[in-house]
């Protein structure tokens, strides 16, 4: 069975919408999409199950945007790295440009992610396999560094980092098997979710700070078509052609954090947003290398499937596994005895990224124009039940949606002191992390922390952090100088 065959064609189709509708919800991630679609899938054959596998995964992780459009609610995980620029520039300058912004660079990334699983992926795995887990140390800590550097007050962004890994420590310890703060209840011994906490933080604090404000209206004016078209197709063309380095830079990053085991999208978009805020870059270009990095991601995870057989994080696992079930075994085999199935998987990421990804967010422009005209009162309503759907689906828990009024009303004390909400979402994704990896090289070693610099690639990643560390201070101190410099001409009197 070809690519164009019927079939193929309508499992990719299917399957980047279903898997567009599962990543605008929140709650519902791709992990479940592709969990959900294998008993059906498994009665297919592997062309069709395959285009089916690659609709769902890239398109469920370029509509996790939708809900930060809308509502300020990343669908995913990996949208929740640039959730606040996103949002705003759908409320200041329009939605469809938010939506065009996600889907042009989430298909140049995933077009260059393709590319390296086409010409370089063996060479790109052997660099993947130097890294151990202390350049996985460096790694996190690279990522933890600059996201916390790169917020206008340092000092709120490390007290909201701290919250975040000490709500990631709640549970069995990972290391020694000890439970920590779970406060007697069975329900906390396996940590607290973090999908529930990411709906809490950016669902339930928004309709709060809503309720808070009390404001009240009948939605926005309708976009014009025309209006809506040039700002979905021709604007972010422009902004993309104007960020052109920096979306190649968040490209290649992503698809390489993307081949990392274990690393996988999320991280790429906290890493590549969080230099580009580095830079004080416009929100524009921060959007644009998350929105990159996270599809290069997708399409880079896929390598070390391919060629080595490894899983790079949970979606090519079920990828691996589906594999398996058809008969097919992944690694070298693979392109020596199913070419043309390799040749296929090639052909349906392309369509995905090229022609369907562009498609499934221009239609998506229509249904946010239509949400946008019902009343804030209801929107909010709606948004609080599918929160509460969200975050009972995720573990079928009562008590989870008990931890989501919790976490909900911290989350608004936290917006209302002006803490970034971000940054606990980024101590909860990369504390355990950081954690895990300095565990392991510890008991590697014995405990010895010189461990640290003994590797070529780690003493450069530790560099690299050192660098931040020290240049990025005195770039602030010399950007103080000089708007004071300004200041003291505009007004030479005060």
């Amino acid at each position: 069975m070809s690519l164009f065959s019927p079939e193929t064609l309508l499992a990719l189709l299917l399957g980047s919408l279903y898997g567009a509708f599962f990543g605008a919800v929140p709650g519902l991630t791709a992990t479940l999409a592709l969990s959900l679609a294998i008993p059906f899938l498994l009665f297919t054959g592997p062309e069709v199950a395959m285009a089916a596998l690659i609709g769902i995964s890239a398109t469920a992780i370029f509509a996790g945007d939708i809900g930060s459009i809308l509502v300020r609610l990343p669908g995913t995980p990996a949208s929740a790295a640039y959730t606040e620029e996103i949002h705003e520039l759908a409320q200041k300058r329009s939605p469809s440009l938010a939506l065009g912004l996600s889907a042009l660079p989430s298909a140049v990334g995933s077009l260059v992610g393709l590319l390296f699983l086409i010409v370089g992926s063996l060479g790109l795995v052997w660099l993947a396999r130097q890294f151990s887990s202390f350049e996985y140390f460096w790694l996190v800590l690279l990522g933890i560094v600059s996201g916390v550097l790169a917020t206008p007050n340092v000092f709120k962004a490390l007290i909201a980092f701290g919250l975040g890994m000490l709500l990631a420590t709640v549970g069995y310890d990972p290391a020694l098997g000890h439970p920590r703060f779970t406060l007697g209840r069975p329900e906390l011994l396996g940590g607290i979710n973090f999908i529930v906490a990411l709906i809490a933080f950016f669902g339930v604090s928004e309709v709060l700070e809503y309720l808070y404000r009390k404001e009240r209206g009948a939605g926005r004016p309708s976009i014009p078509l025309a209006a809506s078209l040039r700002a979905y197709f021709l604007e972010p063309l422009l902004e993309a052609w104007r960020f052109r380095g920096a979306l190649l830079r968040s490209s290649l990053l992503g698809t390489f954090v993307g081949f990392l085991p274990g690393a996988g999208s999320d991280i790429a978009a906290w890493v590549t947003s969080n230099l580009a805020r580095l830079r004080k870059a416009p929100k524009e270009e921060v959007v644009l290398s998350g929105a990159s990095a996270n599809n290069a991601a997708v399409a880079g995870a896929w390598i070390p499937a391919m060629a080595l057989g490894l899983p790079g994080d949970t979606l090519t696992a079920i990828l691996l596994g589906m594999f398996l079930a058809f008969g097919i075994t992944p690694g070298p085999d693979l392109f020596k005895n199913h070419a043309p199935l390799v040749f296929q998987i090639y052909g349906a990421f392309f369509l995905v990224s090229a022609l369907l990804m562009p498609l499934v967010g221009y239609l998506s422009t229509f249904l946010v124009r239509a949400i946008l005209q019902v009343p804030r009162e209801v929107l909010m309503a709606v948004v609080l039940a599918l929160c509460a759907v969200g975050a009972y689906a995720v573990n079928n828990n009562p008590f989870d949606l008990y931890l989501l009024a919790a976490l909900g009303a911290l989350g608004f004390v936290l917006r209302r002191g002006g803490f970034p909400l971000g940054q606990v979402v980024l101590g909860m994704v990369l504390g355990p992390l950081l954690e895990q990896h300095f565990m392991t090289s510890m008991i590697k070693t014995h405990w010895n922390l010189f461990s640290f610099f003994e590797r070529p690639l780690a003493v450069l990643l530790a560099l690299v952090n050192l660098g931040l560390l020290v240049a990025l201070p005195l770039l602030r101190y010399r950007q103080a100088l000089r708007l004071r410099a300004m200041e003291e001409r505009l007004h030479p009197g005060d």
